[in-house]
């Protein structure tokens, strides 16, 4: 009995210092470009596809995260261009028996270019690591930056 014990405890300190390095493990980078002028609110965004579907969750989050920026589906009448790749890993079968988690570990970078002038004003890549809601997070997670630079300057 004691060591059932012993090994339940084991097995949830394990499952614990896991899940605390997983959500450290999370890495994020931004990059503004200091020489370019500042996205204006109210801009006309055009997101050029991503394989996967990716610009999809880019703008579900914009709108979610209410990015103070309008999404056009003509590139001629944009004033920037969103572009980008990302990258799913789904959870393997080990992950899924020991860990009990589903998650996946998403890939994401986007690049936001003023179509005028052809400077890359704001770039953004995040990197999650188990990812309970997979692209909808890494989307949420592009959007909540690009925000943070329309409303810094």
């Amino acid at each position: 009995m004691l060591k059932t014990l012993t090994l339940v405890r084991s097995g949830v300190l394990l499952a614990l210092s896991l899940a605390a390095t997983a959500a450290y493990a999370q890495e994020v980078k931004t990059y503004f470009n200091p020489s370019a002028k500042p996205i204006p609110v109210g801009s006309k965004i055009y997101i050029s596809p991503i394989p996967g579907g990716f610009e999809n969750y880019i703008a579900a989050g914009i709108l979610k995260k209410k990015v103070p920026v309008v999404i056009v589906n003509d590139r001629t009448k944009a004033d920037y261009e969103i572009s980008g790749v990302s990258e799913s890993e789904k959870a393997n079968w080990a992950k899924m028996l020991f860990v009990g988690s589903q998650a996946s570990n998403e890939q994401a970078s986007i690049q936001v270019v003023d179509l005028k002038l052809g400077d890359v004003v704001f770039a953004y890549s995040v990197h999650k690591v188990n990812s309970a809601r997979g692209k909808q997070s890494a989307g949420e997670a592009c959007a909540k930056h690009l925000k943070a630079k329309i409303n810094t300057e």
